[in-house]
């Protein structure tokens, strides 16, 4: 059934589906991804997630609070045990002032997202997402009906970089922007200074932020990314949205948290009450263990991805018409591949069945993703390895060509 046919349907008395809703575009990386599942022997790099299992001392301190009966509601906003604790581990990172009372639990870092929007963003409004990006950020305005604007990273030899000027024109009739630093999918950091500059024209525009940091943690120069924390002020129109599933591998776990002025934190409390209810309270055990006791974890993942990244390098950083992007950050890799296109399925699909690899396709990601390839590292070594030299091969024997017919990429 097409979309169109979707949106046409009539339930009942002539009562239709959210037009919305229907239009929503469905995730192609979820598409690959239901095709590799599929093939046999297929190395799958197209998620963002780590192979690396929950650590034990968090599984067994959310295992010993669910044996405790652990199990009834929560407050809205976060058991207080964590909020403290978060605070606390905020202020070591970046040296800010807030306490508990600027920190609200989530239900995972997306729902922390759906929050900060439904907050701020109201039908019709406009709101600037810088792209390329994880999609649920530019989906979740649309959700609200929000006219989305994006606004593309530039690329510069084989980086990404961030035109503040370009950015602060668009911005300035907006109400709100929305940036992931670091970035999913290009492995782009904001600096100190773009951070700073952005918090400062939030004030003086009365523009709101909502700044996603998930990967914060995940950085190679230094112990934390530049975060909004360390800039915004009580009355600044800034939420930070984060999450417990990259820095501490707890992807399914679904936790997260938002750090924001205490003014609107009772009207975040009501907006979870009418969209989650709260976060469960043995899952919020285990997250108590993660942030207070995660930080040799966390050093020794970083290890792992460093040398994942250096893997990443010897295998992909010389292939003629391809050009791979600095990675400061993340585990992602970005490859821009010479005559790729906007639909780079069909090219996806037959190096899954040939190359026995599948990565995520890079138009999922907004503009500036187009003719681009997202390579998720965060796998064992040794397999890793294996599916890098695989995957160089392929790509080498089977270059792009511009407006090739895409039903002879298949044969």
């Amino acid at each position: 059934m097409t979309d169109r046919e979707i949106k046409d349907m009539e339930y009942g008395a002539g009562v239709q589906l959210s037009p919305i809703a229907t239009q929503l575009k469905e995730s192609s990386i979820r598409t690959i991804a239901n095709f590799g599942m599929t093939q046999p022997d297929v190395t799958p790099l197209w998620f963002g997630e780590s192979d690396i299992p929950t650590p034990e001392f968090i599984r067994q301190a959310a295992s010993d609070s669910l044996s405790q009966g652990d199990t009834r509601y929560t407050p809205n906003n976060g058991a207080p045990a964590l909020r403290r604790a978060l605070a606390d581990y905020q202020r070591r990172l970046y040296h800010t002032p807030f306490d508990e009372n600027n920190i609200v639990v989530t239900v995972s870092g997306t729902n922390a997202i759906m929050l900060a929007a439904q907050t701020c963003v109201s039908a019709g409004d406009k709101v600037v997402v810088i792209t390329p990006v994880f999609p649920t950020l530019f989906a979740v305005p649309e959700l609200l009906g929000a006219k989305v604007v994006q606004h593309p990273l530039i690329q510069v030899d084989n980086r990404f970089e961030l035109d503040l000027d370009a950015l602060f024109s668009q911005a300035k009739d907006a109400k709100a922007i929305i940036i992931n630093s670091p970035a999913n999918p290009t492995g782009w950091c904001a600096s100190q200074q773009e951070v700073e500059a952005i918090c400062q024209f939030a004030r003086t525009h009365h523009v709101w932020v909502i700044a996603d940091e998930v990967y914060a943690r995940h950085t190679y120069e230094s112990e934390s990314a530049p975060s909004f924390c360390q800039f915004m002020k009580e009355s600044d129109p800034i939420i930070v949205c984060n999450s417990f599933s990259k820095a501490w591998s707890m992807t399914g776990w679904r936790l997260g948290w938002l750090t924001l002025p205490k003014s609107i934190t009772p009207t975040i409390t009501k907006l979870i009450e009418y969209n989650v209810s709260c976060a469960p309270g043995f899952v919020q055990a285990g997250g108590l263990a993660a942030v207070t006791q995660g930080e040799s974890f966390i050093e020794q993942s970083r290890e792992r991805y460093t040398q994942a990244r250096a893997l990443v390098l010897k295998w992909l950083s010389d292939i003629p018409g391809t050009t791979l992007y600095d990675m400061p950050a993340t585990f992602y890799a970005f490859l821009k591949i010479e005559g790729l296109g906007d639909n780079s399925q069909p090219y996806i699909l037959q190096m899954i069945e040939k190359a026995k690899v599948g990565v995520a396709p890079g138009e999922a990601f907004g503009q500036g993703g187009e003719g681009h390839l997202r390579i998720c590292y965060g796998c064992d070594l040794k397999r890793l390895n294996q599916a890098l030299s695989q995957l160089r091969a392929y790509l080498i024997a089977h270059p792009c060509r511009n407006n090739e017919d895409e039903s002879a990429i298949l044969k």
